[in-house]
């Protein structure tokens, strides 16, 4: 349990894919990759099932993202490129979760696939991969085409909210789905439900499932996470634990309704959501009136009003927490449940109690306790928010902050004396970050810093928790590609490559083949490319988010959004027999 986010990543990406698609009663099968020593075996034999979910005709540019959880509840993010001009779809896989920087970056590749330079693909992707990350705000560049160009994309900020409309996700998200829905997609996962998202559209169906589990934060979601869910895991709708699955329309038809139970449906196409439950009118009144007046004053909800406004609900559940900290001398800080629970308002408290049990708030509080042990102190958008909040809403919580602050100074300085700072670069710039925008907490906060920033202690705490046998429910991880059984179900999975001696024309795969790597081609007659040769006049596309999403500034349309991506890329050339 914990973040889902690997730290200290050293790639851009992992690795590239090009994926051939299913024909007849062949599955699809990936062609070819880059770095050819990635190795995973288990994740490489499901990306084809996510590049090809299902049968389908694509009739434009089509962007969308899966993610595969690995046996440390850790996720790799899948993003994947189909264009109806193409033969093939082309996915490239990550651990950082940068949506806008990998459709970029998938745009670039398509362009270059079309080169009549063998080599402008591999020179790219090598470039790419081994150019060191930039520090966050800052720009990642890395020149190629011989110099003639350049990719270059913003490092995310952390603990950055999401914003409509340069964040893409929750632009599609709030564009399909109105606010009272998506406050009962909100209520329904605070509760850890068995949640289905539906749509005709790959795109609006990952980013919606994506944004989705964005709102909740600064929780994660800690269960079963399947943004696209390909008609070969279609069994994973059986698991009769809590999961967040995006389900393509053609895929849901396949579906017994009788045979998955109770379960919440959002369908984004149609703006409908069917639940057996009432999860928002269980939540305190205060609470969902606070969040109905925030999302209906539409000219706020540019830039990240949207993501704040349910930053505010959690801060007004959650955000007084500190008062179950216990605090003494030269021991690690713990969280007293019970002490929580008193502290809160009587209508509260029937919510919190069930929330106590819950993975998504055990994650939160290991998390906030880990800050606290390894003297990294608080930093982020859902402190300062809590700060703000305690100010607006009267002396007495404005007081009560003031005297939590105090007693982490006087009761605590034994504890602090005692913990070594952890922070590395990546944290120290972070936490820089946070601090540079929220100068309005600096005071509330210069105690609490000042001591955990003087003092060293020999080594690392661990997270406290007062009723560890009280242990959250637990569910398996999401599909990495591996074989899996629910309720005697057995999960089919489709390998990744075919036999080598496998004609393309055979398998309805026609276009000229040019490998990246000698190791990366299936050899056969039609995989025997002719040498590209010449110096290409190669346009990239110049991304201007602004301006591609100007049609989705008037909030609420009617129509679904026009996907803008990349029109250009002209089909793959298709070669001859032999």
């Amino acid at each position: 349990m914990g973040s889902r986010i690997r730290e200290n990543v050293k790639h851009f990406f992992e690795c590239f894919c090009e994926v051939v698609p299913p024909t007849g009663d062949k599955a699809a099968w990936i062609i070819q990759q880059y770095p050819d020593k990635y190795k995973d075996e288990e994740v490489l034999k499901a990306v084809p099932n996510f590049a090809y979910p299902y049968k389908f005709e694509n009739t434009v540019i089509q962007h969308y993202s899966f993610v595969l959880t690995d046996l440390e509840s850790k996720w790799t993010f899948g993003f994947c490129r189909h264009d109806p001009r193409g033969e093939t779809a082309i996915v490239v896989l990550s651990y950082l979760p940068w949506h806008q920087a990998f459709y970029k970056f998938l745009d670039n590749i398509a362009v270059l696939m079309t080169s009549p330079r063998s080599e402008d693909l591999s020179e790219f992707l090598s470039a790419v991969y081994n150019t060191k990350l930039a520090e966050a705000g800052k720009y990642f560049t890395v020149p190629f085409n011989r110099g003639e160009s350049n990719f270059s994309v913003e490092v995310p900020k952390p603990f950055q909210l999401p914003s409509i409309p340069e964040n893409r996700n929750l632009t599609e998200y709030y564009n399909a789905v109105d606010s009272h829905n998506m406050m009962i997609i909100f209520a329904s996962m605070l509760y850890e439900r068995r949640i289905i998202f539906t749509s005709k559209k790959l795109k609006r169906l990952s980013a919606c499932v994506q944004s989705a589990n964005d709102v909740i934060y600064p929780m994660i979601w800690q269960h079963i996470f399947i943004p696209v869910l390909p008609m070969a895991l279609i069994d994973y709708l059986l698991a009769p634990m809590p999961f967040l699955i995006g389900v393509p329309e053609e895929v849901m038809k396949k579906v017994q309704r009788h045979e998955i139970g109770e379960v919440v449906i959002l369908d984004a196409d149609a703006n409908t959501v069917t639940t057996p439950f009432d999860d928002l009118n269980n939540l305190p009144q205060e609470v969902i009136t606070s969040l109905k007046r925030q999302l209906k004053n539409k000219s706020a909800l540019l830039g990240d009003g949207v993501s704040r406004a349910f930053l505010r609900a959690l801060v007004q559940l959650i955000g007084g927490y500190r008062d179950g900290l216990r605090i003494q001398e030269a021991q690690k800080i713990t969280f007293d449940q019970e002490k929580f629970i008193e502290t809160r308002p009587v209508s509260f408290q029937p919510f919190l109690r069930e929330m106590l049990h819950l993975q998504i708030f055990q994650q939160f509080i290991e998390e906030r306790l880990a800050m606290l042990n390894n003297g990294l102190g608080f930093s982020d958008e859902f402190e300062m928010e809590t700060f703000r909040y305690s100010v607006q809403s009267g002396s007495k919580l404005k007081q009560q902050y003031k005297d939590w602050t105090s007693t982490m100074k006087k009761e605590g300085s034994a504890f602090f004396k005692s913990v070594k700072e952890k922070a590395n670069p990546a944290v120290k710039s972070a936490v820089k970050t946070v601090k540079d925008g929220g100068k309005g907490v600096k005071s509330a906060y210069r105690g609490l810093r000042s001591r955990l920033k003087e003092n060293q202690g020999p080594q690392q705490l661990q997270n406290g928790l007062d009723s560890p046998s009280d242990k959250p429910r637990s569910a398996p991880n999401s599909p990495t590609g591996k074989r899996r059984t629910f309720a005697g179900i057995s999960v089919p999975t489709t390998n990744h490559r075919k036999d080598t001696a496998l004609s393309f024309k055979s398998s309805g795969f026609e276009r000229s083949y040019s490998p990246l790597s000698p190791t990366s081609q299936p050899m056969s007659p039609d995989g025997l490319d002719n040498s590209r040769s010449g110096s290409p006049n190669l346009e990239f596309p110049r991304i201007d988010l602004m301006n591609e999403m100007k049609d989705l500034l008037q909030l609420r349309l009617d129509t679904p959004p026009v996907d803008r991506s990349l029109l250009c890329v002209s089909r793959l050339a298709a070669k001859t027999g032999p």
